[in-house]
């Protein structure tokens, strides 16, 4: 009929608007608290350790309001020791910078007349299908890349005895199967010398 309105009438509207608002105002507060939880992490400054004395490292993280601080050997020779002072830091994981105060403060340390390696050698890849390439790394570390269930054995180039232990005092010199070849379960072989020796 002309004259008539189409469309919903004002008492509609207002009562849609009194319906909609409570869910309007729970959806904004939501998306508050949301960027409120990121926003309260516990974040704070993290200083650069890398050069610094290990113990001194371990203590100025811990004043930083890191808890969760570890260290380990750089060149991957598993080494245990009782002093932090006669170590250096190398690496550090997280860098300087804003970190996660609840998240483990990474060292990677070395003797303080050592020099630091190009890169930690105590990370790793696990191998999987490719036989890595091990050459300088250590025994000990060539045994932790391809895993406790490879059968792998470990000859003393100078004398072609088997070397069953202490693998973080040498170091690889060659392997069967070479890098870049399957790795399927068959038998490793590889020539170490003792560490401080080169290939």
């Amino acid at each position: 009929m002309a004259g008539e309105r189409s469309g919903p009438s004002t008492p509609t509207i207002v009562l849609i608007a009194v319906l909609a608002t409570p869910v309007v105002l729970i959806l904004i507060f939501w998306l508050i608290g949301s960027g409120g939880d990121s926003a309260s992490a516990n974040t704070k400054p993290l200083p650069n350790l890398v050069g610094k004395g290990l113990e001194w490292a371990k203590d100025k993280a811990d004043q930083s309001g890191f808890g969760d601080v570890e260290s380990h050997d750089a060149l991957g020779r598993d080494r245990r020791w009782s002093d932090d002072k006669e170590w250096v830091v190398c690496f550090q994981t997280p860098a300087a910078g804003n970190a996660d105060a609840d998240k483990k403060v990474e060292l990677g340390a070395v003797q303080i007349d050592e020099k630091c390696p190009a890169s930690d050698q105590a990370l790793y890849r696990q191998a999987t299908t490719e036989m890595p390439d091990l050459k300088n790394r250590t025994a000990y570390m060539a045994g932790e890349i391809l895993g406790e269930k490879a059968s792998v054995r470990f000859i003393d180039r100078e004398d072609g005895d088997d070397v069953n232990g202490n693998l973080g005092d040498y170091r690889v010199c060659s392997q069967e199967p070479k890098a870049g070849e399957a790795f399927d379960g068959v038998p490793v072989t590889m020539l170490v010398v003792e560490y401080e020796q080169r290939c």
